[in-house]
This record gives structure tokens, C-alpha cells and sequence, in this order.
């Protein structure tokens, strides 16, 4: 008898709400733009969700990552989708059947012209070099004190972060570890795929940052910042098993459905 109370009450602690960390974030326009809600993020045991927001807050779709895996879930079309190595190449080889169907119905000299268009930005996306550099400077991004580090591609800044460190943010040691995990599986994911991997590169960059960015600012081609997405708040909060599971009732799609 005490052994199956020891194991009924594992159940209910199984089933009750767990402290996690949610993270806020907000764009704007730079450099007068009025901040609006744009993401949500919610990290706890190693899982990660983030929610994307529509101009009025509602969540239109979310990423899950848990259990190796990345799951993109359409709110709106009930429907949801699994990322795996194994997928993307499916999805990859139904891309290029399309691509050659639709070459095939090309006058030869425009067909030529095409195809070489393809391979050229397929070479240059494949060769891209990303690195990562701390600038020595710090900043103020909301309530946190972060240091700025840029993403280059090929010696030119396309990516400006104001990072955290772990132990300056609430739940901050969940928050880093969620991330670090999902950026994992996500390389793991992306690197089977040729032309995913300069996304897969810059991933495991932003991985070795032992904080958060707080603010993320893309780089024009001029050199400006034009928006920033900055957090504006981290806390510990008691999140249900729910909020990392697809949702009841959603169907499940491929690749090539979800793009539809």
C-alpha cells in the first residue's frame, strides 16, 4: 500500500503546474517607433515555446521544441507541423521537383539563365561565413544591463545582440538552457540540408553567448539599424504540461501542406 501512494502521488506531481521562465518581447520601428507585442517565450525543463503575435496580441502561430524535435503549430488553421531531418529532406526533394517541372516549360535560353540565377545564390548562401564579435561596448535595454555583440556575414554586420548574462535575468539559468537545447536541435535539424546551414551556422554562434539577448537589432544593407525587438520582462511563472503539447484537436501536416 505504501508503495502505490508513493506512486500516486509521482502522478499528481507529474500533473500539476511546474515554475518556468516567459519572456516578453516587443518590436518597434527604429528610432521613434511605438513598441508592440511580437512574441512570447516560454522556457522550463530544457523545453522551449515561442508564441508569435498578430498587431492585436492573439497568437497566430507558435514553434515547439521538446524531445529533439521542432514542431510549428498554425493556430489559426489548426493544424500542426514536425521538423525533422528526415522532413526537410522530403521537403527539399519535393522543392526541387517543382523547380525542374517548372524550368522544363522555359524557352532553353531562359531556362539557362535560371538555372544559373539558382546555383549562383545557392553557392553564395552555402558559402556565407558568419562570425560573431563582442564590441566591448554595453548597453541598457529595458530593466537589464547587457553587452553588445554583432553577427557579420562576410565581414559586414547584419545583426546587432544585447546580451544578458544568465544570472542577471529572472529564471535565467532555465531561460539559457532552453535556448541553448532548441539551438541544438535546430543545427541538428538544419545542418542535414545544404541550404539551410548558413542558418544552422549562425545558431550555433548565438549559442555559445552564455546569456540571453534582451535586444536584437537587423542591420540594413546601409548600414542602419531600422527595428529592434527588446524584452520587456522576464519572470518565473507556473506553467501547465499543456502549454508544451500540441494542442487538442489540431491536424497534422507535411511540409509541403503547411506551405499551402
Amino acid at each position: 500500500m505504501k508503495r502505490e501512494s508513493i506512486f500516486f502521488l509521482g502522478l499528481l506531481v507529474m500533473g500539476v503546474a511546474q515554475a518556468g521562465t516567459v519572456v516578453h518581447m516587443e518590436r518597434r520601428s527604429l528610432p521613434d517607433g511605438k513598441p508592440r507585442p511580437s512574441s512570447v517565450l516560454y522556457a522550463q525543463s530544457g523545453q522551449l515555446r515561442i508564441d508569435s503575435l498578430d498587431g492585436d496580441g492573439h497568437v497566430t502561430h507558435f514553434t515547439l521544441v521538446r524531445d529533439g524535435t521542432i514542431w510549428e503549430v498554425n493556430v489559426q488553421k489548426r493544424t500542426f507541423t514536425k521538423f525533422d531531418k528526415q522532413a526537410l529532406a522530403g521537403q527539399q526533394d519535393a522543392m526541387q521537383e517543382r523547380m525542374q517541372a517548372m524550368l522544363q516549360k522555359l524557352p532553353p535560353e531562359k531556362r539557362a539563365a535560371m538555372e544559373a540565377r539558382v546555383q549562383g545564390m545557392m553557392h553564395q548562401a552555402q558559402q556565407a561565413n558568419y562570425t560573431l564579435s563582442d564590441t566591448g561596448r554595453h548597453d541598457q535595454a529595458g530593466s537589464w544591463s547587457c553587452k553588445v555583440t554583432q553577427l557579420q556575414r562576410d565581414g559586414k554586420t547584419v545583426t546587432e545582440a544585447c546580451i544578458a548574462a544568465r544570472g542577471a535575468l529572472e529564471g535565467g539559468d532555465e531561460l539559457v538552457d532552453a535556448t541553448h537545447k532548441a539551438a541544438a536541435v535546430a543545427v541538428d535539424v538544419l545542418s542535414s540540408v545544404p541550404a539551410a546551414r548558413a542558418a544552422a551556422q549562425r545558431m550555433t554562434l548565438y549559442a555559445k553567448s552564455d546569456g540571453y539577448p534582451v535586444r536584437m537589432r537587423e542591420i540594413s544593407s546601409s548600414g542602419k539599424a531600422e527595428e529592434e525587438e527588446i524584452a520587456s520582462s522576464v519572470e518565473r511563472q507556473s506553467l501547465d504540461a499543456d502549454k508544451f503539447a500540441i494542442p487538442k484537436g489540431f491536424t497534422q501536416t507535411t511540409l509541403g501542406q503547411a506551405d499551402e
